[in-house]
């Protein structure tokens, strides 16, 4: 587990870059990301999609009325919101996390029944705090625990 401070959106942004850096590296992981109204998940995941290959092509919106958008990134990117649906996800972000192939960035995931949960994940909690936003990334899986350290090092490495 580790915790970040976002305190500005060059810091969003730069941590969009890293993760998409590492998942470049390892490839796709799946992003849950929880947290209230407003805190940033969708930010994050506009930082993420426009630092992969294609990014700049993509046009990322909160996915919180279409349920699940789409992004032409390698790998490509399912965006999706569980907000309106709770306990009961889209067939295609169930297929999604079966396959393994999309890069997956889920906003709401604490309504993903537990049944769902990928192998392979990292969990984003987003807080408001102080001094920006606190953010708790915990990895579940091998490939997720590579990425939170080559992220959390790539972090505290660069100025």
């Amino acid at each position: 587990m580790a915790v970040v401070t976002l305190q500005s959106l060059e810091d969003t942004r730069r941590l969009g870059r890293l993760l998409a850096e590492g998942l470049r590296a390892l490839g796709p992981v799946a992003l849950l990301l929880r947290g209230p109204l407003g805190s940033g998940k969708t930010t994050l995941a506009a930082a993420l999609v426009a630092a992969l290959p294609g990014g700049t092509a993509a046009e990322v919106a909160s996915p919180s009325f279409t349920i699940c958008n789409y992004y032409p990134t390698t790998p490509p990117v399912l965006h999706a919101d569980l907000y309106r649906s709770p306990g009961a996800p889209p067939e295609e972000l169930e297929e999604a996390l079966d396959q393994g192939r999309s890069q997956i960035l889920l906003e709401w995931a604490e309504y993903l029944p537990q049944a769902l949960l990928p192998e392979e994940y990292l969990d984003i909690s987003v807080d408001a705090c102080e001094k920006g936003r606190l953010l708790t990334l915990t990895p579940c899986g091998r490939k997720a625990g590579e990425l939170l350290r080559l992220v959390c090092g790539r972090w505290s490495g660069e100025a």
